[in-house]
C-alpha cells in the first residue's frame, strides 16, 4: 500500500514568517505615522499662515481707507493689554499669550488680538481686558495661537510698515532663541517664540511673520 506524505509547516517556518509580517506591519505602520505628521504639519502651517496674512490684510485695509488718525503699537512687553487706532477701529492685542477658551497657565488668555468699532475718535480709550472672556469685537487670532509679534510704525510721508507675527502651539513645543537658558514657559512668551526642531508632537507648531509696507490712500 502506497504511504501519502503529511507536508506543513514546521515551527521553524512559521517563526520565520511572523517575523516577516511583523516586519512589513512595522514598515506600514511607520509610514501611515509619518504621512499623519506631514498632513498634521502642513494643516498647521496653512492655518498659521492663513492667519497671519488675514491679520496683516484686515490692518492694511484699514490704514489704506481710513481718513483718520493712525497710532502706532504701544508695547511690546509680552502678558500685557495694549491697544492702537486706526481712524474709529481700535485694535486690543496682547503679545505672548497662547489663546484658550477657559485659560489655566499663566501664558494662556481668552483673546490675544480683538478690533472693535468706536464711536468717533479711539484716541485715549483704554486697551480691552483680553484675558476675560466676553470682549466687544472680533477675535483676529484663533485658538491655540499667539500673537508673537505685532508693530505698526510710521515710516512718514503717509507710509507705515506692519509687521505680524503668529506662533501656534503649547508651550512644551516652543523655545525662544534670544533667552536659550529660561525656562519653557518664560520662553514661550517671548515675542519670538519658535518651534522646537526636534520634539515629538511638532506637527502641531508652526510660526508665521509678515510685514509690508503700505501707503494711507485717503486723507
Amino acid at each position: 500500500m502506497e504511504t501519502r506524505r503529511q507536508q506543513g509547516f514546521t515551527i521553524l517556518e512559521l517563526m520565520i514568517a511572523t517575523m516577516v509580517f511583523s516586519v512589513v506591519l512595522l514598515l506600514v505602520t511607520a509610514g501611515i505615522l509619518q504621512i499623519s505628521r506631514v498632513y498634521y504639519k502642513g494643516l498647521t502651517e496653512s492655518t498659521t499662515q492663513s492667519t497671519a496674512r488675514n491679520i496683516i490684510d484686515t490692518l492694511a485695509q484699514a490704514i489704506q481707507f481710513s481718513g483718520a488718525e493712525i497710532t502706532e503699537t504701544s508695547g511690546s512687553d509680552p502678558g500685557v493689554d495694549y491697544s492702537f487706532c486706526i481712524g474709529n477701529k481700535q485694535y486690543s492685542y496682547r503679545l505672548g499669550s497662547q489663546v484658550m477658551d477657559n485659560p489655566e497657565a499663566s501664558d494662556q488668555a481668552w483673546h490675544a488680538l480683538v478690533e472693535r468699532t468706536v464711536s468717533g475718535s479711539c484716541s485715549g480709550i483704554e486697551p480691552q481686558a483680553l484675558n476675560t472672556e466676553n470682549v466687544d469685537g472680533r477675535d483676529l487670532v484663533g485658538q491655540r495661537m499667539r500673537l508673537a509679534k505685532l508693530a505698526v510704525e510710521d515710516l512718514g510721508a503717509d507710509r507705515y510698515r506692519i509687521t505680524v507675527r503668529i506662533v501656534y502651539g503649547d508651550a512644551d513645543l516652543l523655545r525662544s532663541p534670544s533667552n536659550p537658558n529660561s525656562s519653557i514657559e518664560v520662553a514661550a512668551m517671548q515675542p519670538d517664540a519658535t518651534c522646537q526642531s526636534v520634539r515629538a508632537g511638532t506637527q502641531f507648531c508652526a510660526s508665521s511673520e509678515l510685514s509690508t509696507v503700505v501707503v494711507k490712500r485717503v486723507q
